[in-house]
């Protein structure tokens, strides 16, 4: 079933595994294959199960704690091509600092018949962003 609704689904149990610095989890969600990629905010390209999965492994590693808060969803499918966009509202803790920012972030899924497999994550720092509610104005965040 490839339906919206499991997309999300998926894409919310990504965020799960991602806050709880869960690679088991992260295992079952990502497709295990040279064809997928990552892209953390600052980092460059990431290409292949492998490489990704160890990425994963240097995030956790810093040992800091992720709340993540989603807003904006956007999810489309287009055969068995998942597409979600979003943006992350993120407060870490590193040590004794707390702190906070955006990201926009891409995610792509492959559905194999199953389950949608992530193949696709690029998250990108968000400086600002309109806000409509202010008339199109600027908004630091």
């Amino acid at each position: 079933m490839n339906t919206r609704d499991s997309l999300i689904l998926q894409n919310a149990r990504f965020y799960e595994a991602f806050e709880n610095a869960d690679l088991d989890a992260l295992d079952s969600i990502w497709l295990h294959s040279q064809r997928v990629r990552c892209i953390h905010p600052g980092w460059d390209i990431i290409v292949g199960w492998e490489a990704v999965r160890e990425s994963w492994e240097r995030v956790f590693a810093s040992n800091a704690a992720m709340k993540f808060s989603l807003r904006n969803v956007a999810a489309e499918i287009h055969g068995k091509l998942g597409v979600v966009v979003l943006i992350e509202e993120i407060v870490w803790r590193s040590g004794s600092s707390v702190e906070s920012g955006s990201v926009l972030a891409t995610n792509l899924f492959e559905h194999d018949g199953k389950t949608w497999r992530m193949i696709h994550h690029h998250g990108s720092p968000l400086i600002g962003e309109k806000d409509s509610a202010e008339g199109g104005s600027f908004r630091y965040n």
